[in-house]
């Protein structure tokens, strides 16, 4: 039946009431309420094809490039700067950012592979900073802007970066440390906003304008690092 150049998922669900497509590392997925048609969804994607395949390659054109991967010779971000890594096997797990690179000794007394335990010890390092950075900023955004949040924490996050509920509970994705200051605070001003209007109006928007003009240029720079969600 299709003469497209790409395959798509459909999701159907009975509280959507629109339909809407998203690309992510998994595919391309058409989510749509649950009455539509098969033939409908086709008609529907087809007349946004070239959409769908221009972002395709960008999407795929950004993984490339925002992955990481413990290997030698890699650089891994951290604060909008990046740093060349390296490693070796010790009595215990240190983890130091010095003379611009990575230092990395991973604790000799464990039977996993020397690259996850690199990678668990990085991780952990990155957790550590981000708790510390992210409250910052957070106080700091919050006097600004003149809200309270009640809460703020850190999450592993596979699809956003950050989120805020009704209760006011202010959650930030640790990977987002691997941006600059700058980013950093666009997400914050985001979140903190949804403090105000727990959605995505036009208010929500101009309040983010507001704190921050240049959000647009930000977000699409942050989407252009989605390979960072991944590690």
């Amino acid at each position: 039946m299709s003469d497209l150049n790409f395959q798509y998922n459909v999701v159907r669900s009975r509280k959507r009431k629109t339909a809407a497509i998203r690309i992510n590392e998994k595919g391309i997925e058409v989510r749509v309420p649950h009455w539509v048609t098969d033939e409908w969804v086709y008609s529907w994607v087809s007349e946004r094809s070239e959409w769908v395949e221009k972002h395709s390659t960008q999407f795929a054109q950004n993984m490339s490039t925002s992955c990481l991967n413990i290997e030698e010779g890699a650089v891994f971000p951290f604060l909008g700067n990046t740093y060349p890594i390296t490693w070796k096997v010790g009595p215990r797990t240190i983890v130091t950012l010095a003379d611009e690179q990575f230092h990395i000794v991973v604790s000799n007394r464990s039977n996993k592979a020397v690259e996850e335990r690199v990678k668990n010890s990085l991780q952990a390092w990155y957790k550590t900073r981000a708790e510390s950075c992210f409250r910052e900023r957070v106080h700091y955004w919050q006097t600004v802007m003149n809200v309270d949040c009640n809460s703020m924490s850190i999450k592993s996050y596979k699809r956003r970066w950050g989120s805020c509920n009704a209760r006011g509970d202010i959650t930030l994705n640790w990977r987002l440390i691997f941006a600059d200051e700058a980013t950093i605070d666009y997400v914050v001003i985001h979140e903190l906003a949804h403090l105000i209007h727990l959605n995505h109006s036009r208010d929500f928007w101009s309040l983010v304008e507001l704190f921050c003009p240049n959000w647009k240029v930000l977000r699409d720079e942050l989407q252009k690092c989605n390979g960072w969600v991944l590690w």
